[in-house]
């Protein structure tokens, strides 16, 4: 977000389930953050966001959660939306959608969090699937970026990001950056070609910043 002053704000859209109890959610939580600080992941040289992560742990609602994040992108004075707050079923996609749209963003910096990432054969309720990219691609403008949270199957890591670059370019036309620590992946895609050199300039930067992390090319 500093980075690309242009961005006017963030949206962050959860995908909550509530399938975990609030002690694993916890305790998973506090494991994260101590293998981050250990290995140099990102956001670990951020001291005020390892103190405010540190913080929440204590904090066992998600929606509770969600909100204090958002406190910590208030102090440095970047405005962050979070729509689609209520819980997401698999049943109930097309109305959580919906909501979103409600109160779809310009000029955002626009993070999709499902449980696990992008849909499979027998996608479910921790998943986001490629039609839904297509929607929310299609419904954003020029100066927005989607980005799109993965974590990794039990896979080869080359062959999936391989494929799933050929499913996002199939659904949207456009090859996204990528950027990765080798256990979760985040694809962004974005409409404008001159916003996504700079956006892959940046993500390079930030890459070189933290050992953890690497940017892939897709082709």
């Amino acid at each position: 977000m500093k980075s690309l002053p242009e961005l006017a704000g963030f949206t962050f859209v959860p995908m909550l389930t509530g399938t975990e109890s609030g002690k694993y959610r916890k305790n998973s939580a506090q494991k994260d953050l101590e293998k981050a600080y250990r290995s140099g992941s990102a956001g670990s040289q951020n001291r005020d966001l390892r103190e405010h992560l540190t913080r929440l742990q204590e904090i066992d609602d998600d929606l509770e959660y969600i909100s204090a994040i958002s406190e910590y992108f208030d102090k440095e004075m970047i405005l962050i939306a979070v729509p689609g707050r209520q819980r997401f079923t698999n049943h109930d996609r097309d109305t959580y959608f919906r909501s979103v749209f409600d109160k779809f963003p310009k000029n955002s910096l626009i993070c999709i969090d499902p449980d696990t990432g992008l849909g499979g054969e027998s996608p479910n309720s921790k998943h986001l699937l490629f039609s839904e990219v297509k929607t929310v691609y299609d419904r954003m403008d020029n100066g927005s970026i989607l980005m799109i949270y993965q974590h990794f199957p039990r896979i080869k890591r080359e062959e999936y990001v391989r494929r799933g670059c050929m499913q996002l370019e199939k659904r949207t036309g456009a090859y996204p950056a990528i950027i990765t620590d080798n256990e979760i992946v985040f694809f962004m895609l974005v409409k404008n070609q001159k916003m996504a050199a700079r956006l892959r300039s940046v993500l390079e930067c930030y890459a070189d910043t933290y050992p953890a992390l690497q940017c892939v090319p897709c082709r």
